[in-house]
C-alpha cells in the first residue's frame, strides 16, 4: 500500500473518531442554569437510614465562574423525599459536595483536593453509559469512592462507594445535558454504535479501493509490428 492510501485512511479514521468524541472547552465549568441530572441509586448490604438512598436529582440554579449553585432532591428507601433548595459549590475551592462536579481542565495523574472527600486522584478516562448514551469520563478515586465525571461538562455521572456496612451504586438515568440515542435515532445504543463501526469500515474500504485504482499501473498495448 502506497503513502497516498495510508494518508487517506488516517484522515478518514480521524474524521470518524471525531464524530464519536466530544468537544472540550477551556473553561473549568461547562454547565448552565436550568441544566439537570437524575440518578438512580442502589444500596447493598445493611445501610443506615441516611444512606438508604434510591433516587436523586440535581438542578443547576446558577453559575458564575467556578461557582455553581444547585438544588438537590434525595429519595430514601422509606419513601421520604428530602429537598435541599440551595447548595453552593465551587470547583476552584474544592467545595463539590458529594463529588457533584470536577473541573473539566483536569487530566489523568492530577490530584484534586476536595473539601469533603480530601484528595481525589484522577486515574484515567473511560467510556461510561450515562442517560442512554456513551460518554467519555474522568475516573477519580478516594479511600471510599470511585467517581466518574463527564469530561465535557464535569458533572458526576456515576459512582461506587464502599461505605460502612454497605456499598452504594449511583448512575445517571436522565439529564438535560444530552439526549439518549434512542430518542435521537430511534435505535438502541449498542445497535447504533455497531452501525457506526460498519459505516466507518465501508468508508475506509471505498477510500482504499479508490486510491489503489488511481495509483495502479495502467496496462499499455504494445504497437503492432507490420
Amino acid at each position: 500500500m502506497n503513502k497516498s492510501a495510508i494518508v487517506a485512511i488516517a484522515l478518514t479514521l480521524l474524521v470518524a473518531f471525531s464524530f464519536l468524541g466530544v468537544a472540550f472547552g477551556d473553561e473549568s465549568v461547562a454547565v448552565k442554569k436550568g441544566d439537570w441530572i437524575e440518578y438512580q441509586v442502589t444500596v447493598t448490604g445493611n445501610p443506615t437510614p441516611d444512606l438508604n438512598i434510591t433516587w436523586a436529582q440535581m438542578n443547576i440554579t446558577g453559575v458564575e465562574g467556578p461557582a455553581i449553585n444547585v438544588s438537590v432532591q434525595t429519595l430514601f428507601g422509606n419513601g421520604t423525599l428530602f429537598p435541599e433548595p440551595y447548595v453552593p459549590l465551587n470547583v476552584a475551592t474544592g467545595a463539590i459536595g458529594d463529588g457533584f462536579f470536577i473541573p473539566t481542565t483536569i487530566v489523568p495523574g492530577d490530584i484534586y483536593l476536595s473539601t469533603y472527600e480530601g484528595n481525589i486522584t484522577i486515574t484515567s478516562t473511560e467510556q461510561v453509559m450515562a442517560g442512554g448514551i456513551m460518554r467519555n469520563a474522568f475516573v477519580g478515586v478516594t479511600n471510599e469512592t470511585t467517581y466518574y465525571w463527564d469530561e465535557q461538562t464535569g458533572i458526576m455521572i456515576s459512582a461506587i462507594s464502599n461505605l460502612p456496612g454497605c456499598t452504594m451504586y449511583t448512575r445517571t438515568t436522565a439529564t438535560s445535558l444530552w439526549q439518549p440515542l434512542t430518542q435521537i435515532y430511534g435505535l438502541s445504543p449498542t445497535f447504533f454504535y455497531a452501525l457506526v463501526v460498519v459505516a466507518m469500515g465501508a468508508v475506509v474500504a471505498i477510500v482504499v479501493i479508490a486510491v489503489w485504482k488511481k495509483d495502479a499501473p495502467r496496462k499499455t498495448t504494445p504497437p503492432i509490428s507490420v
